[in-house]
């Protein structure tokens, strides 16, 4: 019996030991899995909220993030020709969290997203310009089933209507629809959920 609790005992701290290691390592593996998937360049694609309609959702099952002098739209992904969002998640200069950046031509050229201060309008530019505006805490938020963008720790992107089959991107960081933004042009709640790149735009993070 004697014998029997000495090897318990000795036992014990090995299990607990070991308990420790298996935890560190499983988290280990979470951070580099999660830090992978925000440095992973991805494409964007805008999709309406269950709180719209019926309508409104078939709308945009096929809509992407484009990107066309300084300003982010959705388009209708097979009819579209401008430069598609084509980024991933990166620490913004001098702060405490990631923004988003992405490439805005063929030759890789990478710029930060921003929403402006004034209009709420998502818009692309260099830190020069975008570092007055709002440029993060920008995160994925979701599942291994999909995953979308935050802002300030919630989803409140709009697209407004431009154009038949144009919207530009805004967030609705009022929680008012937009009323005092925009007038007169439907506003549609979305979520931006990340994709995988085409075949032609498959490339690694640093551009």
């Amino acid at each position: 019996m004697v014998l029997s609790l000495i090897t318990l005992a000795a036992t014990v701290p090995l299990l607990a030991t070991s308990t420790i290691q298996l935890q560190e390592q499983s988290q280990g593996q979470q951070e580099e899995a999660e830090l992978l998937l925000k440095t992973e360049k991805c494409h964007l694609n805008g999709r309406a909220t269950r709180r719209m309609t019926a309508k409104r959702q078939d709308q945009f099952r096929n809509m992407r993030v484009v990107l066309q002098d300084g300003y982010l739209l959705l388009e209708p992904r097979a009819a579209s020709r401008k430069h598609p969002f084509t980024g991933y998640l990166l620490p913004f200069p001098e702060k405490s969290y990631d923004g988003l950046v992405s490439t805005i031509n063929a030759n890789n050229m990478l710029n930060w997203i921003f929403i402006n201060k004034d209009t709420y309008r998502l818009q692309y530019g260099v830190r020069a310009e975008a570092q007055t505006q709002w440029t993060g805490p920008m995160r994925l938020v979701g599942d291994h089933s999909e995953w979308r963008v935050a802002f300030d720790g919630w989803e409140g992107f709009v697209a407004v209507q431009e154009g038949e089959d144009c919207w530009a991107l805004y967030f609705d960081k009022d929680d008012n629809g937009l009323a005092d933004k925009v007038k007169d042009q439907a506003v549609v709640e979305i979520e931006l959920l990340r994709s995988v790149l085409d075949e032609n735009n498959k490339g690694n993070a640093t551009g």
